[in-house]
């Protein structure tokens, strides 16, 4: 008979991760283990739906936000809007290439992403420390860009699980294009210049961060030259295989692939009748959802929604946080926050920012992809999408309406891509 293990997961604080973890332990609780998620405020109530159990630490920055009950159900992210400014003021969220985005996400600086990582690494590691004395779980799942030293150099076994793009997994490899880029794998124009402003950069910070974070609880700094702090027992990524990079290199030892982290969600879901009754035979429906962070910019969503009024087509809008700063045009429909996993098998293509969470969900349904990427692995996304043939990408902050039109109408008339996408 099969052990129930009790386990852990530790993400961190965003909707994508969390969504994808949710897959992840959906599965684990089929196959009969108690899992628990190790939350914060902000998602506090949202796992137990889906038949977890929830340990919720408590930060300065959640207790000040104050969300409340009814914030949360309009959207999940109402408490991280400082967080967003964060990503504004980086200058993430602008037009710029890759490679000047790499500068953005300094991740030392005071007032950085990083900082905040770090920060709230420290002020909940003794939550941490108590739930697993407590709690003696049986193994700990963390996604994340920092590990705590609790964890990594504890008695407990533990599992790195990434929901991101597995070039981050690859940063070592010369035949991977480099992380973050979105460069194609056939042509190497650039590569050296992107990986070494990677390396002195992006790369640099997590390590240092880690390793400060390893130095503040009297933990040896890290020999190894990997990216991301890998376990020594277990790790595994979602990505579809379709997409995976193992064309190119062969899998790392000691990592496993998973086509998705897809989550079944509990709620019922129909489109509005008001909206439904727009809907004529033989009308195209298409998924717009740019994520948590890139629906905030409200600029580049009244842009899109202005350029997507003028084709024939229908969609359904994921507005976000800041939903009631902008319109819908006549052919839309859109809530703040939707039920993702019910509105893709009713869409014949989704107009994405790259997320991973989105890209794996999309296609687990078989639905072709535009990509709009805003900065990090978003890019190597977009670029994969392409190069294997099931979507296109285009410039998010420089494209004119009608090539995104054009593209648009490409994609979703391309038989070659609808069957390779099925």
């Amino acid at each position: 008979m099969r052990k129930s293990l009790k386990i852990f997961i530790y993400t961190v604080d965003g909707v994508g991760h969390v969504n994808a973890c949710i897959g992840l332990g959906q599965a684990l609780l089929n196959r009969g283990h108690e899992v628990y998620f190790l939350c914060s405020l902000m998602f506090a109530g949202t796992l137990a739906k889906y038949g977890f159990k929830e340990i919720v630490f408590t930060t300065k920055q959640h207790e000040e936000a104050n969300i409340s009950e009814e914030q949360k159900k309009v959207h999940p992210v109402q408490s991280a809007k400082m967080v967003v400014q964060k990503f504004r003021e980086s200058g993430l969220l602008s037009h710029g290439r890759p490679i000047d985005k790499l500068n953005c996400l300094d991740l030392n600086r005071k007032d950085s992403m990083g900082a905040h990582f770090y920060e709230e690494t420290i002020e909940v590691h003794q939550q941490f420390v108590d739930a697993t004395h407590r709690e003696q779980p049986d193994l700990i799942i963390i996604d994340n860009l920092l590990v705590d030293p609790f964890i990594a150099f504890g008695k407990i076994p533990w599992a790195f699980s990434w929901s991101g793009n597995p070039t981050f997994l690859l940063a070592n490899y010369p035949d991977i294009p480099p992380p973050c880029s979105g460069y194609p794998s056939n042509d190497r124009s650039g590569w050296d210049e992107f990986r070494d402003r990677f390396d002195r950069t992006f790369r640099k910070d997590v390590r240092q961060l880690q390793n400060k974070l390893n130095q503040h609880y009297g933990y040896p700094e890290l020999s190894d030259d990997n990216f991301l702090f890998h376990s020594p027992h277990l790790n595994f990524y979602g990505y579809p295989k379709e997409l995976d990079y193992f064309d190119i290199v062969e899998r790392p030892e000691n990592f496993i692939q998973l086509d998705a982290f897809c989550r079944e969600t509990p709620e019922p879901f129909e489109l509005p009748e008001e909206f439904r009754s727009k809907l004529n035979a033989g009308d195209r429906l298409i998924y717009l959802s740019l994520g948590s962070i890139g629906s905030m910019d409200v600029p580049l969503m009244k842009r899109i929604v202005q350029a997507l009024s003028k084709t024939p087509y229908k969609y359904v809008v994921s507005r976000g946080a800041l939903h009631e700063e902008y319109e819908l045009a006549g052919n839309m429909w859109g809530e703040a926050f939707l039920p993702q996993i019910r509105i893709l098998p009713l869409v014949d293509m989704v107009i994405t920012h790259g997320g991973n969470n989105t890209v794996t969900e999309t296609m687990s349904f078989g639905k072709p992809m535009l990509v709009m990427p805003l900065f990090a692995d978003q890019f190597d996304n977009a670029q994969r999408i392409r190069e294997k043939g099931f979507g296109d990408r285009i410039e998010t902050y420089a494209f004119k309406d009608d090539e995104l039109i054009e593209k648009i109408d490409t994609i979703i008339n391309d038989e070659q891509i609808r069957q390779r996408c099925r």
